[in-house]
């Protein structure tokens, strides 16, 4: 007799971008990342929030065991934005986020946006989940366009490699200071989603 493995919805975390889509009041909302197991899956979900445009979740469906591979995602939904908001809402494990919708990204502007970024020596600075309070923790400085895995968020950036460096320093605190034993089993400390 097998048993049946158990999902988990976890809120997640990624990298956002809202745009446009064009000659519409459509808005393409995309979520990036890298997921520590290939068996997980990420998806975004509307909130049973009414409110408009809709808010959403970075939720991550999580398995009972890890099959210990990194797992590139890109998932996207498409919202009616006819009110003209500036901004969507979305919600992942490090709270709430404003994502500001940007202009449609025609090939020529897609290829300069690239070029502009490629010339500037931009670092960002990651710090690993769970976020407790203002404190971070398990800090990496990477390159702008670095991908890291999905147990990472965005603590500051992107800047130069130097303002990183102080930021880095002042507000990432020693994972020691921050927790007194490992995490049961070795899991990942997201926090649940529960049903109401």
């Amino acid at each position: 007799m097998t048993e049946q493995a158990k999902t988990q919805r976890v809120l997640g975390v990624a990298e956002y971008e809202a745009r446009w889509i064009a000659r519409s009041f459509m808005v393409r909302l995309t979520a990036k990342g890298v997921l520590p197991c290939c068996n997980y899956e990420a998806q975004l979900e509307m909130r049973p929030e009414r409110v408009l445009p809709p808010m959403w979740n970075m939720v991550f469906f999580q398995e009972d065991y890890c099959l210990k591979a990194l797992k590139f995602f890109d998932v996207e939904a498409i919202i009616l934005n006819a009110e003209g908001a500036t901004s969507i809402s979305v919600t992942d494990a490090t709270g709430e986020h404003q994502v500001p919708i940007q202009e449609h990204l025609s090939p020529t502007n897609n290829s300069e946006a690239l070029k502009s970024a490629a010339e500037q020596d931009q670092y960002i600075v990651y710090a690993k989940l769970p976020k407790i309070g203002d404190a971070h923790h398990g800090c990496l400085i990477v390159p702008a366009d670095f991908l890291v895995t999905a147990i990472h968020y965005r603590a500051f950036g992107p800047a130069s490699k130097s303002d990183c460096d102080s930021f880095a320093q002042k507000h990432c605190a020693s994972e020691e200071k921050l927790f007194s034993k490992e995490t049961p089993g070795g899991e990942i400390p997201w926090p649940l989603l529960v049903e109401k």
